[in-house]
C-alpha cells in the first residue's frame, strides 16, 4: 500500500473518531435548571396570604417543590386560585355532600364544569367512564354544576382562565 493511501485511512480513522466525539456530544442529555437555585430569590404565599420571599441557600435547594415563584405576582395569583378552588370545593361539598364520583358505574352521570372558549361561557360536561384531570370535583348533577357557574363565576374564571 502506497504512503498515500495509508495516510488517507490514518485521516478517515481520525475523523470517524471526530465525528463519533460530535455525534456524543449532541446526544448528550441537556441538563435543566430548575427554579430556584441556589443564591435565587424566590417567592411563596402563607395561608394567611402573605407574599413572602427568600433566597435559596445550599441546604434547603432539594426541599423547594411547591409554592415556589419567580415573581411575587406569580406567587398572588397562585395564592389567589387556591383560594378560589377551595371555596369551591367546599361549596360543592355543601351540595352534595360526601358524594363521590363511582368509575365503575358506567351508567352514573358525572358533571364538571368547563369553559368554551369560543361561546366565551362556563358549561357543564358529562363523563360516565373516563375521568379527566380536574382541579375542581366532579358534581352529581347537573343542577350543582349549573349553581357553581352561577354564585361563583369569579372563582370560576380565576381557576380555568
Amino acid at each position: 500500500m502506497n504512503v498515500y493511501k495509508t495516510k488517507l485511512l490514518q485521516d478517515i480513522e481520525v475523523m470517524r473518531e471526530k465525528l463519533a466525539s460530535m455525534e456524543s456530544e449532541l446526544n448528550k442529555l441537556e441538563k435543566i435548571k430548575h427554579f430556584p437555585s441556589e443564591g435565587e430569590i424566590y417567592y411563596f404565599y402563607t395561608p394567611m396570604g402573605n407574599v413572602c420571599s427568600n433566597t435559596v441557600t445550599n441546604d434547603d435547594v432539594e426541599d423547594l417543590k411547591v409554592n415556589v415563584f419567580k415573581t411575587r405576582d406569580e406567587a398572588k395569583e397562585a395564592y389567589n386560585k387556591a383560594v378560589a378552588v377551595e371555596k369551591i370545593k367546599r361549596r360543592i361539598k355543601e351540595l352534595q355532600g360526601d358524594w363521590k364520583p363511582d368509575w365503575l358505574d358506567l351508567g352514573e352521570e358525572k358533571f364538571c364544569i368547563m369553559h368554551d372558549h369560543i361561546k366565551r361561557i362556563f358549561i357543564t360536561d358529562c363523563w360516565y367512564m373516563t375521568e379527566h384531570y380536574q382541579l375542581l370535583p366532579y358534581m352529581e348533577n347537573k343542577t350543582i354544576a349549573a349553581t357553581i357557574m352561577n354564585e361563583m363565576e369569579d372563582e370560576l374564571k380565576l381557576i380555568l382562565l
